[in-house]
């Protein structure tokens, strides 16, 4: 997500095409972006980013609160939040990126936002813990680090052809964390 002009105030959102989300973004033509905080918990991430809410209501045990077009959007573990009028969708392949009016703007905590760097620094250290702790057991599940696909196929992930890629976004094995 990025502004992209000033004024008008203006975003782009990109999401990957197979996601409820950006289907529910396609036909209502709106949403919210929620900002995160730097100490949210991985398993908040891990629920809303790899679970589908083809499978599970994301937010029945979170509290939310929804924008004025209907959108639905955390009040935990976030300090800012922006919503859109979708006007123009972009088709990029694997990923829509939406364009549209900032239509809402708030501040919704005092706690400083989560970065990209932030968010791979904790993985990196949640994944060292979980390797300490399972001292040699293999992860059953890998997650795509680009789309969130989850492998948890009957082949050990490290016996997958060097060739091997994710069937949803093409990225290579390198690019898969346990989970």
């Amino acid at each position: 997500a990025a502004q992209v002009t000033a004024s008008p105030a203006r975003l782009s959102v990109t999401m990957l095409k197979s996601n409820l989300t950006s289907e529910l973004v396609r036909k209502k033509g709106s949403l919210t972006l929620a900002v995160l905080t730097g100490d949210v918990p991985l398993d908040f991430i891990s629920d809303f980013g790899t679970r589908s809410g083809r499978d599970c209501d994301k937010f029945a045990s979170v509290a939310h609160a929804v924008d004025g077009a209907g959108n639905p959007y955390p009040t935990v573990y976030t300090c800012a939040r922006f919503s859109m009028q979708v006007d123009t969708v972009l088709d990029l392949d694997t990923h829509y990126q939406f364009i549209g009016l900032l239509t809402e703007a708030a501040r919704t905590g005092d706690a400083p936002p989560l970065t990209y760097a932030g968010y791979h620094e904790r993985k990196a250290a949640a994944r060292a813990a979980a390797a300490a702790e399972t001292a040699g057991d293999a992860p059953k599940r890998w997650v795509c680090t680009v789309c969130h696909w989850v492998y948890d196929g009957e082949t050990p992930f490290e016996e997958l052809p060097d060739d091997w890629v994710c069937p949803v976004c093409g990225v290579s094995k390198d690019q898969f964390n346990p989970a």
